[in-house]
């Protein structure tokens, strides 16, 4: 006992001077009183968690200007009876929260408080409109009234019991504009103790209502994507303003209160828009403030009797949901999702700025959703790496990820299988690690994706690298048995490439698919003519030792012979994951520029795109990407593989070095050839566009028999 405690202590400490030296004093303190309360009470808190609690905190009432615009793109409503206090906090938290560029209005329904709400508001806060119900008329009235007052394209209810955290109202706001078919976008509401109060709302077939989520820690993986729902909260809502008066407001069957959101969520559906769950809208909700918490009496009752008018009015469309039933509550969260769902293992998220395998995992991602999928995403490495993940979770991906209170990865895999149609299940590593659990817990059929074939990849390697530089402990043979096998006992096998199906049909295998890199054409702000451009330039990961060896052999042996004629010239090496021995690269005529965000400035100044690979396996992302932006391109016949392209036509292709510094001089010397290389390069790219590869994946997954239902 005592050894462990010293254990625990250590290890304690070594995170902590870790998290000082990396983060500074305050998260290394943070994170080390996290780590303390869970070793002495067992319960863990997050950094969201205890953000929310220290937000929570009620603010003094004082002098408080609302930047107010007359002209608001969304009009904020608050219906308010008594508990200034509150009020407020919520218009405090507007003030502090809204963006600058945000051009809004607050209108405060006053519903005829008695306490001192009225005298405060016109004394302590400016720049709000206050309206007064000369009467108590209820939030339904209350509401309706603020909405036929308002002059905001969208109007946003809020409770007068919620603070807003930052990007509230932003993100609400981001996935409607510009969307016709969404109807009305809901937050994600948290108690005040940093707890989750609702993610989305659930009605059953009886007309009870479920708050998704309810106590359990906002940061769990399946809160935190977009999705469609039953209904959100009128706690803090974003409806347009013209299709709020289509449906007359808040139905006032309702009034005074409850079972109105709802209501108007499925009078929104029933039209044919979508209602959202916007797990990015946070609202701190201090519940029960105004309406209490008891059913039998006061306000609260018409919970219970609105509930069976709902029941009334709605029967038709319930008998599509499920049973009251704790079970069904993973399949109710995702009823109005995609079907089937597929489940898509790799080793990360898809870091699309960094590797162009990860460009090709994002595309078809987004194809799956366009043919009315559900997708959900596992991480191998279980980490929610920003802001890729985000952007997976703000498409409607779910991607599964530990936690500080749920750390088990495989628990939560097994948890998500019962949901599953379909597995896209990426590289023989993971199939050796996977294939196995998916198999015993689901009859699902997988799909195999190569990436590329790594047999093929290290065998055309192993000539080039010491064989202590190779990244990999296995060898080709080796891998060649694994792919082999597991290509033989999945459904399906996908490869990127002709040449490599061809591989794996000469190896006896089956049901091998093309799906390969998906580029489009990129629209540029500007074509920048041949004359003012200069320089050549290279992108690549260096994780990846085709890259490592493109460049070097680029640098010490291709380049020499180019600046013995052109000392001109300069190199300009972009991408991810910089090793010491291409840093070492660098000089006066090669600039080692490494990650930038925004590679397009650096294409569009270049002259000619060199990628000098002398082995490596699968269709080049980096080749699509050149052809993309209409950037004419040297590059080797392993380059070139899996792609079609003809030599002085869609690009130049060479495989020794000094062929490669014949056809640099010869390409950044005449402007004819350059021209012709530009303009066909954005005529090829044409094959490898989203619409063409979505029919094929279409056509595979329809093989398996699994059909979209908007198939």
């Amino acid at each position: 006992m005592v050894i462990m405690i010293i254990f625990k202590v250590k290890k304690l400490l070594k995170k902590f001077v870790f998290s000082l030296q990396e983060e500074g004093w305050k998260p290394a303190l943070k994170k080390t009183k996290r780590k303390i309360i869970k070793i002495l009470t067992g319960k863990s808190s997050s950094e969201f968690e205890e953000q929310v609690i220290e937000s929570a905190k009620l603010a003094e009432p004082r002098p408080l200007e609302i930047a107010s615009s007359d002209n608001p793109l969304v009009s904020i409503i608050i219906p308010v009876y008594n508990q200034f206090a509150y009020t407020f906090n919520c218009l405090e938290s507007l003030s502090v929260n809204l963006s600058s560029d945000l051009a809004y209005e607050v209108i405060i329904v006053n519903d005829a408080s008695s306490d001192e709400t009225l005298e405060q508001l016109a004394t302590l806060v400016k720049g709000i409109k206050v309206l007064t119900n000369a009467e108590n008329s209820g939030f339904i009235r209350s509401c309706n009234y603020g909405a036929s007052q308002a002059k905001g394209q969208y109007l946003y209810f809020l409770n007068n019991d919620t603070r807003i955290l930052e990007n509230c109202l932003e993100s609400l706001l981001k996935l409607i504009i510009n969307n016709p078919q969404i109807g009305a976008v809901g937050s994600k509401l948290i108690y005040a103790n940093g707890k989750q109060q609702e993610a989305g709302g659930i009605i059953w077939n009886s007309a009870d209502g479920w708050n998704y989520g309810r106590l359990d820690s906002p940061d769990e993986p399946e809160y935190n994507y977009v999705r469609p729902v039953d209904y959100c909260s009128g706690a803090s809502l974003l409806v347009p303003t013209d299709l709020f008066k289509q449906l007359g407001g808040f139905c006032q069957d309702f009034i005074p209160a409850y079972y109105e959101d709802t209501d108007l969520c499925f009078a929104i559906r029933e039209l044919g828009y979508q209602v959202l769950y916007q797990p990015q809208s946070n609202v701190i909700h201090y519940e029960g403030i105004t309406s209490g918490t008891d059913l039998s009496s006061g306000i609260k009752q018409y919970q219970v009797i609105n509930q069976t008018k709902f029941r009334e009015k709605w029967s038709k469309v319930l008998t599509n949901h499920l049973d009251n039933d704790a079970n069904n509550v993973p399949k109710a969260a995702r009823r109005l999702q995609g079907k089937p769902t597929i489940l898509v293992i790799d080793s990360y998220v898809p870091l699309y700025d960094r590797e162009s395998g990860c460009v090709r995992l994002l595309n078809i991602l987004k194809l799956l959703l366009n043919l009315g999928y559900s997708v959900i995403f596992f991480p191998d490495n279980g980490y929610p790496e920003q802001p890729y993940t985000s952007v997976l979770q703000q498409l409607g991906i779910e991607v599964i990820y530990g936690t500080a209170q749920r750390y088990n990865l495989e628990e939560k895999l097994i948890k998500y299988l019962p949901l599953i149609d379909g597995v896209w299940l990426c590289r023989p590593e993971l199939c050796d690690k996977y294939m196995d659990l998916i198999r015993l817990k689901t009859k699902a059929p997988i799909i195999y994706d190569t990436i590329d074939l790594h047999f093929l990849r290290l065998k055309r390697q192993k000539d080039y690298l010491d064989p202590s530089y190779q990244n990999t402990s296995w060898s080709w043979e080796t891998y060649q048995k694994l792919e082999l096998n597991y290509a033989n006992q999945a459904e399906a096998t996908v490869v990127v490439t002709e040449e490599e199906k061809q591989v794996l049909s000469s190896l006896g295998v089956k049901n091998v698919w093309v799906i390969p890199n998906i580029h489009e054409e990129i629209s540029l702000s500007e074509k920048v003519a041949f004359d003012q451009r200069s320089g050549l330039v290279f992108i690549g990961s260096y994780n990846h030792p085709p890259n490592i060896d493109a460049v070097k052999w680029l640098c010490l042996e291709i380049m020499p012979l180019v600046w013995a004629s052109r000392p001109d010239i300069t190199i300009n090496l972009l991408g991810s994951n910089l090793k010491d021995e291409v840093k070492e690269l660098a000089s006066d005529k090669v600039i080692v520029t490494g990650y930038v965000p925004e590679v397009e400035p650096y294409f569009q100044k270049s002259r000619v795109f060199v990628a000098p690979l002398r082995f490596g396996a699968g269709m080049k992302g980096k080749i699509g990407q050149s052809l993309s932006l209409g950037l004419p391109t040297i590059t080797t016949k392993i380059g070139a593989e899996g792609m079609g392209l003809i030599d002085h036509q869609d690009v130049l292709i060479a495989d020794t070095a000094e062929e490669f510094a014949r056809a640099v001089i010869e390409l950044y010397d005449n402007r004819e050839l350059w021209q012709k290389l530009a303009d066909n390069s954005l005529e090829t790219i044409k094959r490898y566009q989203p619409a063409t590869v979505q029919t094929n994946l279409q056509v595979l997954l329809s093989n398996l028999g699994i059909v979209a239902k908007d198939s």
